[in-house]
């Protein structure tokens, strides 16, 4: 059974102990700030007024409260008290004296007797203590009138590196590139997990019943993080390139770059760029010329059927990233590079038990009794390709 407690704060000890650390909102079941000025407004217009706003609910520990619900109601009070948005669409106020309309203005500009209406409103707050993971994300389902939490909501809940997926999800490349109301839904936090998954786990799957029993345990490394990181960076680079160029094309590939689907898939070859030290103006051509498809996104046939439907499932994962990795490595020719490469480590291990025999053949010194005839035809094969590579 749940234990609980209730305390009363006033709104303005709400926002002094937001501000110094003592309140915080960080818990993975809080959803974004989605609330618009109308909304905010109407709460203050009901605490003027003096109706009853529904209690906060909290876990209790040694560093104070981390607030389980009212995140959206808290950040009203607090913005308004600090003058950060005036009050739109609400009734006019009712006095003892007179009718009011205070619309169009900020707490500042308020009379005093509203001002401290609002600051003196009594919160009612249940807190907790020892309150499980389980217990919170219940607790949460109830609060939202049975309002489930997304697929993005429930699999943060319960990842172990939650703290490493925000921080990673504060990327640039998302402030840059995605909608406020986007990241409020954890969109860059989804692509943080499902990039995680791409570049550390075998043939991984970005359907919900696999990816988060893996991230449920997973431990992302700072390593991991930087690679995630930097594969960022190199996109928000190519994406900041394209889209300064604004035309109907570029602005088209723009678009498609931090298309959820193909910024993915440019992730693993984004990384492998900056290993092969490609530049970024080189990598940005790949990319144009990639997702510059017509009908659709791509001009690899393979890619654009494995991103047309049932995009989270391993197939398609898998298709896409091989795609665009075979487009990749045939556009800077790395598929024949390595293929050499793999080869002269080959034929070194190959010749490696035989190398005196070698250093006798190209001295023209058989004392030791070889010949050309009991060299073996793989290894002269080998010698010779070695040479002419």
């Amino acid at each position: 059974m749940i234990k609980k407690a209730n305390i009363q704060w006033s709104a303005k000890q709400l926002v002094k102990m937001t501000e110094k650390g003592t309140i915080n909102f960080d818990s993975s079941v809080q959803r974004g700030l989605v609330w618009d000025s109308d909304r905010k407004s109407l709460l203050i217009h009901s605490m003027i007024e003096g109706y009853p706003i529904p209690a906060f609910f909290a876990s209790k520990d040694e560093n104070g409260y981390d607030m389980l619900d009212g995140k959206q109601r808290s950040n009203a009070i607090a913005d308004y008290i600090n003058n950060k948005y005036k009050l739109t669409n609400i009734p006019e106020i009712t006095t003892e004296t007179e009718i009011i309309d205070i619309n169009g203005l900020t707490f500042s500009e308020l009379t005093e007797d509203l001002q401290d209406s609002i600051k003196d409103y009594s919160l009612t707050v249940y807190y907790f203590d020892g309150i499980t993971e389980d217990e919170i994300t219940e607790l949460f389902y109830r609060l939202n009138n049975g309002k489930p939490l997304t697929s993005i909501e429930l699999t943060r809940v319960k990842a172990k590196s939650i703290d490493k997926i925000k921080e990673i999800g504060r990327h640039e490349l998302f402030t840059s590139a995605l909608t406020e109301k986007a990241i409020n839904k954890y969109t860059n936090e989804d692509i943080v997990i499902k990039s995680w998954a791409l570049l550390n786990v075998e043939n991984p799957s970005f359907e919900t019943k696999n990816i988060r029993p893996i991230i449920e345990s997973a431990e992302i490394t700072d390593e991991q993080a930087e690679n995630i990181k930097l594969a960022y960076t190199r996109i928000l680079d190519v994406y900041t390139d394209v889209k300064s160029v604004d035309d109907k094309e570029s602005n088209k590939i723009a678009k498609r770059i931090i298309t959820r689907t193909h910024l993915l898939s440019l992730v693993p070859v984004a990384l492998k760029s900056m290993d092969k030290n490609i530049s970024v103006e080189e990598f940005g051509e790949f990319v144009h010329s990639f997702f510059s498809g017509k009908k659709s996104a791509s001009i690899n046939d393979i890619y654009n059927n494995a991103s047309s439907a049932h995009t989270s499932n391993v197939d398609n994962v898998n298709k896409r990233i091989t795609a665009i990795t075979q487009a990749y490595n045939t556009y800077f020719k790395l598929d024949v590079k390595e293929v050499k490469a793999d080869t002269i480590v080959e034929v070194k291990q190959e010749i490696k038990p035989v190398t005196r025999k070698l250093e006798l053949l190209e001295n023209d010194n058989w004392e030791d009794g070889y010949s050309n005839n009991n060299i073996p035809n793989s290894i002269m094969n080998s010698y010779n390709s070695t040479m002419a590579i």
